[in-house]
């Protein structure tokens, strides 16, 4: 058994045959990798669910609609028109209300903006979205109002959705307010990023600690959904229209020919 032992910026790590100390990003190394092995294992199940539930989606001509607010947005940049990654994912971002005149600029800064339900609604209506849609919703407790309003609009509206948060987290919230809604109540499918309540896991000066997981392990779930997508889609002998980098030769017209059955709704 390993055991870890804070010791100012460095750790010690021992076990029956060695003991060395370990530098902060050493820490912070092992720390994510323990993370990570975490969510492999005790997510496998969920991602071969959401990885199937994605692949029906494009099946039926649908849209992945992403939706992340603070650094949730970092899960749905993974995802959203990259190289290497799917072509059907559509990003929801906060500036576009502000960029065409919906909100103010002031508006759209987070403190304020997740916190107001009622910019759920317009953020909808600014995209072109279908019935074969569906939506990963994602963010660190899934708390915030505005995610929360625009989960019970979808849901009405017959949209599956995935949420991917920390259950730890979010179980914290809920402790400070029971009655406190969130946006698992309403997705069909949770995704836990598995980091505890506080995800900061290198103690800096015996107060403060640096260096947040739950970034890292939303990404490489993101990043496995897509792996099982593409293996689920070759499986069933369906289409994986995967974009192409700009620096392989044919590049741009092969990722238009992919991505025109979508257009106006992948980039509305």
């Amino acid at each position: 058994m390993v055991l870890f032992k804070q010791n100012n910026d460095a750790m010690v790590m021992e076990d029956k045959e060695s003991a060395f100390i370990m530098k902060n990003f050493d820490v912070f190394y092992h720390c994510a990798m323990d993370k990570l092995e975490t969510v492999k294992q005790q997510e496998h199940d969920a991602v071969k669910q959401a990885a199937e539930m994605f692949a029906a989606c494009m099946a039926d001509n649908g849209i992945i609609q992403l939706v992340g607010v603070d650094h949730g947005r970092s899960l749905a940049m993974e995802l959203g028109y990259r190289a290497g990654g799917l072509m059907p994912f559509h990003q929801f971002n906060a500036k576009d209300l502000a960029v065409r005149g919906i909100l103010k600029k002031e508006d759209i800064q987070p403190a304020h903006f997740n916190n107001e339900s009622s910019y759920a609604q317009p953020w909808i209506d600014l995209y072109k979205i279908e019935q074969a849609d569906m939506f990963l919703l994602t963010s660190r407790t899934g708390s915030e109002p505005v995610l929360i309003e625009l989960a019970k609009i979808v849901k009405a509206h017959g949209h599956k959705i995935i949420a991917v948060l920390s259950v730890k987290a979010m179980e914290a919230e809920q402790r400070k307010d029971p009655k406190a809604d969130n946006i698992r109540n309403y997705a069909q499918l949770v995704i836990d990023t598995c980091t505890d309540a506080e995800d900061t896991v290198v103690d800096v000066d015996g107060k403060h600690k640096a260096g947040q997981l739950n970034t890292i392990c939303g990404n490489v779930l993101a990043q496995m959904i897509t792996a099982e997508t593409y293996r689920y889609l070759k499986d069933h002998d369906m289409a994986c229209p995967v974009l192409l980098s700009v620096n392989v030769k044919g590049a741009d017209a092969y990722n238009r020919k992919i991505s025109d059955q979508y257009i106006g709704r992948w980039n509305s």
